[in-house]
């Protein structure tokens, strides 16, 4: 397969896409159940299997080696642990994962755009948002962050003549 042509304009819409998220003014937020799955481009099986894999050996090794009801009562506590403690900071790294990911190259943004499960929203209006795959993130950052477009040129200091 060919490489895809990208036109001046797409570079510029990403461009701005690219400012507005290093100023904070467009928040990356995900859908983690649609983006967090084996086809993605940003999916780690590691960070889906280890915080339920761990619990049990280590429960089961309890079992073994202690007895049933402790060995599942660590299990339990330390599956609920992981539920809200670890997942939250798992969320946090897939997030920091895909933005990355996604601001690297116009080609990354658009893969990511074409699997969904990433969500644009303006952080100085928070109701004018677009969702991937459907919205057109082009035509978002275009009507919100126009200004961005324009690349500035730095003026060339002036010879003064005395």
């Amino acid at each position: 397969m060919g490489k895809k042509v990208t036109s001046r304009a797409d570079e510029l819409t990403f461009s701005a896409l690219q400012k507005a998220a290093a100023e904070d003014k467009v928040h990356i937020c995900l859908l983690t159940s649609q983006i967090n799955r084996p086809s993605s481009p940003v999916y780690n099986p590691w960070e889906v299997l280890l915080p339920i894999l761990v619990p049990v050996l280590l429960g089961l090794t309890l079992i073994l080696m202690v007895g049933p009801l402790f060995g599942l009562l660590f299990m339990v506590a330390l599956i609920l642990i992981s539920t809200h403690v670890i997942k939250k900071k798992l969320d946090a790294r897939l997030l920091q994962r895909t933005r990355d990911f996604m601001l690297f190259s116009l080609e990354n943004c658009q893969k990511i755009w074409e699997f969904g499960g990433v969500v644009l929203v303006n952080t100085a209006n928070k109701n004018q948002g677009c969702v991937s795959p459907d919205g057109d993130w082009k035509e978002f950052v275009v009507s919100n962050f126009a200004d961005l477009m324009v690349e500035k040129k730095q003026e060339a200091p002036k010879d003064e003549k005395a």
